[in-house]
């Protein structure tokens, strides 16, 4: 073009929601956004090695190390002090690709920049390219974790 702007085609037509389009956004955040990986554990029920009627909650890997990316919002840190210590709670947003099925309650460990956070998976928001999915990381100041 005059400019030195070529179209392709595909990208010149305009899709219907999600398609082709949808796919190459998918692919944009994939390769530009997602700079962390998750692996997701979900709490199971076993048998007791017992062999009682007891189940016992043990944590299965359900997916690991998916490409993501973590966020911090609502920056205020709400501070609760107890007898022992000063608890701070972050607030975290986890986005992935809208094919994995996170679920309230999974334990998210995720490689962020060199640091490893352990978080509590929360309400999952899901969109065509993308879904948002708010974690909590709770930890007592000076625990240094």
């Amino acid at each position: 073009g005059r400019f030195g702007l070529q179209l392709h085609k595909s990208q010149a037509e305009p899709l219907s929601q999600g398609g082709e389009l949808g796919m190459n956004l998918k692919g944009i955040l994939h390769s530009v956004m997602y700079r962390d990986t998750v692996t997701v554990h979900r709490a199971e029920k076993v048998l007791a090695d017992d062999g009682t009627d007891d189940y016992a909650e043990e944590f299965a890997v359900i997916y690991a190390n998916i490409p993501c990316k973590l966020s911090q919002y609502n920056m205020e840190l709400a501070a609760h002090v107890s007898e022992r210590a000063m608890e701070l709670s972050l607030n975290l947003r986890l986005c992935c690709d809208p094919d994995y099925d996170i679920r309230p309650n999974d334990i998210l460990k995720v490689n962020h920049q060199g640091q490893v956070f352990t978080l509590c998976a929360g309400q999952k928001f899901a969109y065509p390219t993308h879904q948002e999915i708010s974690a909590r990381r709770k930890k007592e100041a000076g625990d240094g974790d």
